[in-house]
């Protein structure tokens, strides 16, 4: 099926239905050289006039997408759809997909191709999403592209300013990078999600790379959310055991919350005790013991060796540059001046008022990025994400600020995989104090990069 394709945005228009078998139809061989001929920015399947789907369908239509995806670096996934179809997607894939989902064609395009037309900013658009980190992203990649969005508080004040808008994004979502299981942030806490009988399978589903990566950016404490667990047994237990063994050289804590009595053994919670799995009855019940948290900041950036900067990361240090600097103008609203780059240890002026978030990244290419901001610049470049950044309390600034780093590697991640180079990122570790950044190493070599925004310093730095 040729797709139609303007400004970079391809959309195929399949009718009636959707599965596994005439899936395959719809993209054809011919159709994936078409756009890579073309370089298509985007290709996206409408559902608009489709009858009905299930997920083999989905399932195979993607595969196709990720083909095209890995010969363009081109953005994937479905347009076109109303409520309940958004919602049918999302829970086929309990609200994890590695695709994006515009409610229309016209919406897909202002996140697409070259913006179109003048006074961009005069364009009235209107975002809101139950998913806080979703509403960030809409409304990050909208700034980014030179539109000047508003934010609905709620529900009813997104009802309210529909009409009064050219377009209002509700039922929207950028897809993220896929995870083996379910993870999340809270607090510069990594918590994973379990669910029904964990057994061996853990093992296999466990991304060890993400686990070891988020390790090297400094996190400590490591939590499995078992709420949902029926039953683990002696294999889900053991590799519990040995992720704790294996993590407490480098500090870190495993811990495990929601384990009751009938979904495990008491030799079983014995054994996960032996090796320091901290077990706790519920997630409150973890995040209120200030003796265990309140004795870390969460880690500093750590390695068991001194690594310096590669060829790669060198050769990869302008895209970053270039990312970084584009983003943070647009959102600060500040001309961002680069001051130098010098390969040396990291140095910077340990003040009360600078801040900083490091995030790994891995796969072809591996390395650590961090970024420290004065607070004054920090609230500027969250201005979009918080109510009222200039009075916002600190830990709401350092939320916001990881996120603000983690579109950065985001964007970061889709240079990369346009040069057929394809990498990961862990999820951002915050620092409220420099001095937690320099608690374990002060010598690691890399590239530093000192920025001024409005006179105010500004310093990327990447390592290996």
């Amino acid at each position: 099926m040729r797709p139609t394709l303007k400004n970079g945005l391809a959309i195929f228009t399949p009718q009636g239905f959707l599965d596994g078998e005439n899936a395959k139809a719809i993209i054809e061989p011919q159709d994936i050289q078409f756009l890579v001929e073309k370089k298509c920015e985007a290709a996206l399947i409408s559902l608009k006039k489709m009858i009905f789907f299930n997920k083999r369908g989905l399932t195979t239509i993607v595969e196709l997408l990720k083909q095209i995806q890995e010969k363009t670096g081109a953005m994937i996934g479905f347009c076109d759809y109303n409520l309940k179809k958004y919602n049918t997607i999302l829970d086929m894939y309990q609200h994890k997909v590695t695709f994006s989902l515009y409610e229309t064609e016209g919406i897909a395009a202002l996140f697409v191709g070259v913006p179109l037309g003048e006074n961009l900013d005069a364009k009235k658009i209107v975002v809101y999403n139950d998913n806080v980190e979703q509403k960030n992203q809409l409304v990050l990649e909208l700034y980014e592209r030179g539109y000047k969005p508003s934010i609905a508080k709620s529900k009813e004040h997104f009802a309210e300013q529909k009409p009064l808008h050219d377009f209002a994004i509700s039922n929207s979502y950028i897809g993220s990078s896929e995870k083996h299981l379910q993870v999340h942030i809270k607090d510069n806490v990594i918590v994973y999600g379990l669910s029904s009988f964990v057994d061996s399978g853990l093992a296999e589903k466990f991304d060890m790379r993400y686990h070891e990566n988020s390790l090297r950016v400094g996190f400590l404490f490591f939590l499995f959310n078992a709420h949902t667990v029926s039953s683990i047994n002696v294999h889900g237990v053991n590799f519990l055991s040995r992720l704790s063994t294996a993590g407490a050289e480098h500090g870190a804590t495993i811990a495990v919350c929601g384990l009751t009595r009938r979904s495990i053994a008491d030799s079983l919670r014995n054994e996960l005790e032996d090796a320091g799995v901290l077990l706790y009855a519920s997630m409150k019940d973890f995040f209120d013991d200030e003796a265990l948290l309140g004795e870390s900041g969460g880690g500093a950036i750590n390695t068991k060796k001194t690594q310096h900067i590669t060829k790669q990361l060198v050769e990869a240090l302008p895209g970053i540059t270039q990312t970084a600097m584009h983003t943070i103008e647009t959102m600060t609203q500040c001309k961002v001046h680069k001051e130098s780059l010098k390969i040396q240890p990291l140095m910077l002026k340990e003040t009360d008022s600078m801040m900083g978030v490091a995030l790994a990244f891995f796969g072809d290419l591996s390395g650590l990025l961090l970024v420290v901001f004065e607070e004054e610049t920090a609230r500027k470049a969250c201005q979009v994400l918080l109510e009222d950044s200039a009075t916002a309390p600190r830990q709401d600034l350092m939320d916001a600020l990881g996120e603000f780093v983690n579109i950065i590697g985001g964007k970061f991640v889709q240079q990369m995989m346009k040069k057929q180079c394809k990498i990961d990122i862990t999820m951002p570790r915050t620092f409220v104090r420099v001095s937690e950044i320099f608690q374990h190493k002060k010598d690691k070599r890399g590239a530093q990069v000192d920025f001024l925004v409005e006179g105010k310093p500004l310093t990327l730095f990447l390592t290996k």
